[in-house]
């Protein structure tokens, strides 16, 4: 019976131990601005990073099919955040952040961690893993 026991609370502990691995860790990102990004693109190549700044707009015709890493502007939105827009945002459309385009406005603080990657020397973007939005208050 204390081997029943036992197995049971082991097999309870390894559960919640699986259950906790698709947390998301925002110390993996590493805090970047879109200057730092756009200065030193090579630098910041491939690595999860973290970028602060305030919503701009949503729009898919500054944006392009990125073909090399088989991106279909059709199946992301492409967002711009900060004043000065050097790395364009995507997040696909069945990403459950994205839902929450249908309330931002221009202005909201949002956090965007993701993948930094450029193409040639002007074409930087983040594929975005997780968007925090920071509402203003009123």
């Amino acid at each position: 019976m204390r081997r029943i026991f036992c197995l049971a609370c082991f097999a309870m502990l390894l559960a919640v131990t699986c259950l906790g691995a698709d947390e998301f860790h925002t110390g993996e990102y590493l805090p970047a601005t879109q200057v730092e990004l756009g200065k030193k693109p090579e630098a910041f190549a491939g690595r999860k990073v973290r970028v602060t700044d305030t919503y701009q707009f949503c729009g898919s015709d500054f944006c392009v099919d990125l073909h090399k890493k088989n991106i279909n502007v059709r199946d992301y939105y492409c967002f711009a955040v900060g004043p000065l827009c050097v790395v364009r945002m995507y997040i696909k459309k069945d990403h459950p952040d994205a839902a929450q385009f249908g309330t931002l406005r221009k202005g909201d603080r949002l956090t965007v961690y993701g993948t930094f990657d450029h193409l040639g020397s002007n074409y930087r973007f983040i594929m975005v893993d997780r968007l925090v939005v920071e509402k203003p208050s009123p």
